[in-house]
């Protein structure tokens, strides 16, 4: 099986279908007819393991399991055993960097050309990409002639690098034994693993379950690395900074149990390495109190996360200032995170598509917030610290509309007659319960008698052509589904959001740019003709994508400058004839936002409204078949 085959799969086994073969051929970017040839060749496979993907006339593919758990076994072997042959660039870095990290010897070019089916010069252009990746991690990717290539640089560095590009990017952490096999053996892991929980108990350390794979993780490789002679290097002096702590003393115990029953000897620089795992770790045990909590967390801390807290603020209005449960969250996450960007250590986030994908605003003032940790510790912090920061920031925005959520009210307005009217009523009611509060009902002759200063919205089973202050929604009396739906675009102020920010002048429809670069120079250079922005506009953009791709999957970007530049807040909007890679992921529709910098407070609607597209597979691939802006205002709206 090759990876397009398993990519394929995952996007029918995650999301509801139906997919076309147009919409699995801008995921894949791949043409329709090599969609339509791979399932012909993965049905021919499927169909020992109980499954179809099933092809629906008019309306796409879909996976069709008859047998969930023979299915389950195959796709766990899929997924995990990597027995198919990398056919995509991205699939074929990811068995380079395994391939050239684990190896301790030189790996010949010929070797790793042959074992892919590729040629000397896809292989060379793999390469350059794999040196990227090495680069951040202040690695080098050395070329002899007549022995191949061998990856040089600070063991530390490497054994990072290992974690993070090889054995954290999986999606489940709940029994990951089966990554590890190419470290050490199975047994071994599971001694690890025992030894590592005696000794947390036993000391009281906590730590998450994300934590407890990281450390099980980094022992190992320190296992293969160490018999292998390859051994982390730490100066004298932070030695014995370590040695105070009380984690060098529990990191002391876990290698002292782990040599004698797997016959590693540990040198003093592993155990301090060991020591600082802990430290990036772990977390304060829940039963402390708040004063407690205070006398654990340093001065340095607090000051940190009331500056974060702060510089969000200034950017966004988001009012999070004088929330002290998020600055405590802040301050307990940030006492180990800190220890981590000390070391360059990353911790991995299982949850960053989704944190990235669900809450853009939040995972947006995370960036402005790790801004602060940047410029205190003078490093790039990286995406899977931003997600963390950013789950403590949605916390504290849903603690924020709890207190303030505020019932929307209507008027119901019919002409048939006093029955009709409460059917209608009472249909409502039992559809919105306590979300929608329904002031009254009247007939259309008298509506020009209502008072308007207390209803958000009208519902009418008449058209009404008045001019009048409020929406308008026009339903069935015996309320549809679509009827349903207008209402709740309504009661989320997605309609009127859609009507202030969208703008037909900066609507682009089928274009033919092949970079991101090329996209937002631009849309940015339209902004600077219409003297809308100014020079560091474009700048600001792509200083912004420099923190974290702003790519959210579902071939959607929002992009957007790093302060906000504008006098009013709308959007610009690109859709492309072909997928481009932005971020290593495919995107077919770029929203621009332009934030007016001087009213702030509008934000959450507009990234309401963004989150629910970003959800909405079918929605996004309308959008993309749109060759006019009214089609594209009218899809966006659910017309």
């Amino acid at each position: 099986m090759n990876s397009r085959w398993l990519k394929l799969i995952r996007v029918l086994n995650s999301n509801e279908g139906p997919f076309t073969s147009s919409q699995l051929a801008s995921i894949l970017q791949v043409s329709s007819k090599t969609v339509r040839n791979d399932i012909k060749d993965i049905n021919n496979l499927l169909k020992n393991y109980k499954a179809e993907i099933e092809s629906y006339r008019g309306t796409g593919y879909k996976l069709r399991i008859d047998d969930e758990e023979m299915f389950k076994k195959f796709w766990q072997t899929c997924e995990t055993e990597k027995t198919f042959v990398p056919t995509e660039s991205e699939d074929r870095v990811r068995y380079i960097m395994e391939k050239l990290l684990l190896q301790p010897d030189y790996v010949k070019m010929e070797e790793l050309a042959d074992e892919l089916f590729i040629s000397r010069s896809t292989l060379q252009s793999d390469l350059k990409t794999v040196r990227h990746i090495l680069s951040k991690y202040h690695l080098k990717l050395e070329q002899r002639p007549y022995y191949g290539l061998k990856v040089l640089g600070d063991e530390m560095q490497i054994r990072f690098c290992i974690s993070q590009y090889i054995f954290n990017d999986h999606h489940s952490i709940v029994d990951q034994t089966e990554n590890w096999i190419s470290i050490i053996p199975k047994e071994e892991l599971v001694t690890i693993k025992n030894v590592i929980l005696s000794k947390l108990r036993k000391y009281n350390i906590i730590i998450s379950d994300i934590s407890l794979h990281n450390l099980i993780t980094h022992i190992a490789i320190a296992c293969k690395r160490i018999r292998e002679e390859k051994v982390v290097r730490i100066v004298n002096e932070e030695i014995k900074q370590l040695e105070n702590q009380k984690e060098f003393f529990v990191a002391k115990e876990i290698v002292k149990d782990i040599e004698a029953r797997l016959h590693v000897s540990f040198p003093k620089n592993e155990v301090a390495y060991i020591s600082i795992h802990l430290q990036g770790t772990k977390m304060v045990p829940p039963q402390l109190k708040s004063e407690e909590i205070n006398a654990f967390i340093d001065e340095e801390i607090q000051s940190i996360a009331q500056e974060m807290v702060k510089k969000i603020d200034d950017k966004y209005s988001l009012h999070l200032n004088g929330d002290e449960e998020l600055l405590m969250a802040l301050c307990l996450h940030l006492k180990p995170a800190i220890n981590r960007l000390k070391y360059k250590m990353n911790l991995r986030n299982p949850l960053l598509e989704e944190i990235k994908t669900k809450y853009p605003l939040s995972f947006e003032a995370a960036v402005i917030g790790s801004e602060v940790l940047e410029e205190r510790f003078h490093v790039k912090i990286d995406e899977n610290e931003i997600g963390y920061i950013a789950l403590h920031i949605e916390v504290a925005l849903e603690r924020q509309k709890k207190r303030k959520n505020k019932t929307p009210r209507c008027l119901i307005v019919c002409a048939s007659g006093l029955g009709t009217a409460q059917l209608l009523f009472y249909k409502l009611k039992n559809k919105f319960n306590e979300e929608l509060d329904i002031i009254g009902t009247t007939e259309y002759y008298n509506l020009n008698q209502q008072s308007f200063n207390h209803i958000d919205f009208i519902i009418s089973t008449v058209p009404i052509k008045e001019k009048l202050p409020v929406p308008v929604i026009q339903v069935s009396t015996i309320l549809g589904e679509s009827d349903v739906k207008k209402i709740e675009k309504v009661m989320n102020h997605e309609v009127s959001v859609i009507d202030q920010y969208l703008r037909k002048r900066y609507t682009f429809l089928q274009m033919d740019f092949t970079t991101p670069v090329e996209v937002i120079r631009f849309l940015g250079n339209k902004l600077l003709e219409d003297k809308k922005v100014n020079d560091q506009y474009i700048d600001s953009v792509m200083e912004r994508e420099k923190f974290s791709p702003t790519s959210f999957g579902n071939l959607v970007a929002i992009p957007h400058p790093i302060e906000p530049q504008t006098d009013e807040t709308f959007w610009c909007i690109v859709t492309l004839t072909k997928p481009i890679s932005w971020g290593n992921r495919p995107v077919q529709l770029v929203f621009l936002l332009n934030v007016d910098k001087n009213k702030k407070d509008s934000l959450k609607p507009m990234y309401q409204v963004l989150v629910k597209l970003l959800d909405n597979v079918p929605l996004i691939h309308r959008l993309l078949q749109c060759q006019t802006f009214e089609a594209f205002k009218n899809a966006l709206k659910g017309q």
